[in-house]
């Protein structure tokens, strides 16, 4: 069987240690913030998440932009110049062009390299729910499913990774048109946390308005008890936008609650975070199905 690399893109906000425990390559994405553009890496080597957040919370816009052909091209070439093929699993269609990006560049590279397999899916996933998707399906290659193989699976088995989002910057919501202006007033000034999930298109959909963090975050636990296959697959992702002592409680509430298997803890980087803002708290699982 001829080797192959997965790939997947920042969004997808992998911890650095399960990426290199992997092999998983990552493209990163660019983004622009108080008129720079900086690449995210999963090292944040060129802005870190913290100084990201800092940034925006003192009223800097940013924004983001998909992956271009050229720096898929410039990413896959050196593996299939190794003879190898490339499985890449995008963010989410719903949400950005990066995955018709995608499919321009393969077009172009299958002209240079006819022999190679060069396939590129639509998780219909985001943040660490994409990265659950890819963690998944590494873990599935190490099992020795072949490229063909692991893209069914992934076709397969992407709508039932669950999202379920709390967000606490109302603001971000109001700018990236979700809510209103008036909304997002009055909506802060009554400590309403809304509730958001992907649903099966890829998009994000707003649930349910809740009143306090507390609250909100026992709902996704309730979502997650509805929905989890542990039997299948246990692995769970606790990722946060600047605010890991609400994840470290997330964590122990799931674990107090619910028989849980692993728990990863990841970052919500500047690409995700420039849409939901800072104190985003989200919890990824394998679920029987999305709502």
């Amino acid at each position: 069987m001829t080797q192959y690399e997965i790939f997947t893109d920042a969004t997808s906000d992998l911890p650095l240690e399960v990426i290199d425990s992997l092999g998983i390559k990552i493209i990163p994405m660019d983004f622009e913030m108080n008129g720079k553009v900086y690449s995210h890496y999963p090292d944040e080597r060129e802005l870190d998440s913290k100084i990201f957040y800092k940034m925006s919370q003192e009223g800097l816009m940013s924004t983001t932009t998909q992956i271009t052909p050229v720096r898929f091209i410039e990413y896959f070439t050196p593996v299939l110049k190794e003879g190898k093929d490339i499985l890449y699993i995008c963010f989410s269609s719903g949400l950005s062009g990066t995955y018709g990006s995608s499919q321009i560049a393969i077009s172009s590279l299958k002209e240079d390299y006819p022999e190679r397999k060069i396939m590129s899916v639509d998780s219909l996933c985001a943040s660490s729910g994409e990265g659950l998707l890819v963690y998944l399906a590494a873990k599935e290659k190490l099992k020795g499913k072949s490229i063909e193989e692991l893209y069914n699976w992934v076709e397969e088995n992407r709508l039932n990774i669950c999202h379920w989002y709390k967000v606490d910057d109302l603001f971000h919501l109001k700018r990236g048109g979700r809510i209103s202006s008036v909304a997002a007033t009055f909506g802060t000034a009554l400590n309403i946390k809304p509730l958001l999930n992907m649903d099966n298109g890829g998009k994000l959909q707003l649930v349910e308005k809740i009143r306090g963090t507390k609250t909100c975050e026992h709902h996704m636990i309730n979502k997650l008890k509805d929905n989890y296959l542990p039997d299948k697959y246990d692995t769970i992702i606790i990722s946060h936008a600047d605010c890991e002592h609400e994840a470290m409680q997330l964590e122990q509430i799931l674990k107090k609650e619910c028989d849980v298997g692993e728990i990863i803890h990841s970052k919500i980087g500047p690409i995700i975070g420039a849409h939901s803002g800072k104190g985003t708290l989200l919890i990824n699982f394998y679920g029987k199905q999305r709502e």
